[in-house]
């Protein structure tokens, strides 16, 4: 027989109905067409429940035979029975409970991916937006530290140019110094050289001591100055500044000095026993130019005394021109 049959040939359903209570009979009366439409939903859903549930049991009389064909229904699918037996009118049936937990489950465990890659998301978003942060604060310092390097490069080369510019004025200062100096110390000696060629020689004397012996233009007028006699080695003097010209010997006069002086005139020291100056030399009024000797043509220690007008020019008598020095032969 069909599956939906007992041994007997009776319908399972009639069967069930039988074990129904009797709020849950179905009904032909008008009453029964009154009876809330839930309640006619609940019958369905227990009919098929207990159908399922229970199965030939309920229609066999023998002490489990048919035990093999018994099948155990799920919890869910009993907690259904139970609520519709119960009168719960939104009791799920077994199908649908057996179809909405693997949805639900589905639905858990992809919230729990989302939340996942959210959430990965946002550490990554944190990782970057810190790196960027790190990076940023990176390049601000490195930019500080340029200008920092940069400033104190630019003020050791202002301290350097300074030093320089320090260095090169005190130079310039001290080289103006130096010229002020020595054009001070040039102007004394200018003034020192003039005094000096003013100033009579000691005692005003062309000789320390001496007496004329010969005059001017003597024996015979050939003589062409005059002479003094002094003893040997008596100091004889420049009546004039001038410039040495001669120094050492001389035809005639043994040895001679011979100094140009500023006015032109050219005087001769002859038959001298030494020099006391050398040529190029610059001579004061009053300094000591030679000694008193007698070489050459000489009869005895004396000076030859002459001023010629220039080196080589015409004599001239040296009274006079002494005299306008306030100078005497001795």
């Amino acid at each position: 027989m069909g599956k939906n049959h007992d041994e007997g040939g009776r319908s399972k359903l009639s069967a069930l109905k039988n074990h129904l209570p009797n709020s849950l009979q179905p009904g032909t009366s008008d009453s029964d067409s009154r009876i809330p439409a839930r309640n006619k939903v609940l019958a369905a859903v227990v009919a098929t429940g207990a159908f399922a549930a229970v199965g030939q049991p309920l229609l066999t009389d023998d002490g489990g035979s048919n035990a093999p064909e018994r099948d155990v229904q799920s919890v869910a699918e009993q907690q259904t029975l139970r609520a519709a037996m119960n009168g719960s009118p939104e009791a799920p049936a077994p199908a649908e409970l057996r179809q909405a937990k693997p949805a639900q489950e589905q639905g858990t465990q992809q919230g729990k991916t989302d939340k996942k890659q959210t959430a990965d998301k946002n550490q990554a978003a944190d990782k970057k937006q810190t790196a960027d942060k790190k990076q940023t604060a990176d390049k601000a310092r490195a930019a500080e530290e340029r200008a920092r390097q940069e400033a104190q490069r630019k003020a050791v080369e202002e301290q350097i140019r300074l030093k320089k510019a320090f260095a090169e004025k005190a130079a310039e200062q001290a080289a103006e110094k130096k010229n002020a100096a020595q054009q001070v110390a040039e102007e004394a000696a200018k003034k020192a050289k003039k005094a000096a060629e003013k100033a009579p020689a000691p005692g005003g004397k062309l000789v320390e001591t001496g007496r004329l012996t010969s005059g001017y233009h003597t024996r015979g007028g050939s003589h062409a100055g005059i002479d003094i006699g002094a003893d040997m080695g008596t100091p004889i003097y420049a009546p004039s500044a001038g410039e040495v010209i001669s120094s050492g010997p001389a035809s005639g006069f043994g040895q001679w000095v011979r100094v140009k002086h500023d006015d032109g005139k050219v005087t001769v020291y002859g038959h001298i026993q030494s020099s006391q100056v050398e040529v190029g030399d610059h001579v004061k009024a009053g300094q000591q130019i030679a000694t008193v000797g007698s070489r050459g043509q000489s009869t005895g220690p004396h000076l030859h005394f002459e001023v010629r007008h220039g080196a080589g020019g015409q004599e001239t008598n040296p009274l006079p021109w002494l005299k306008g020095l306030n100078f005497s032969i001795g």
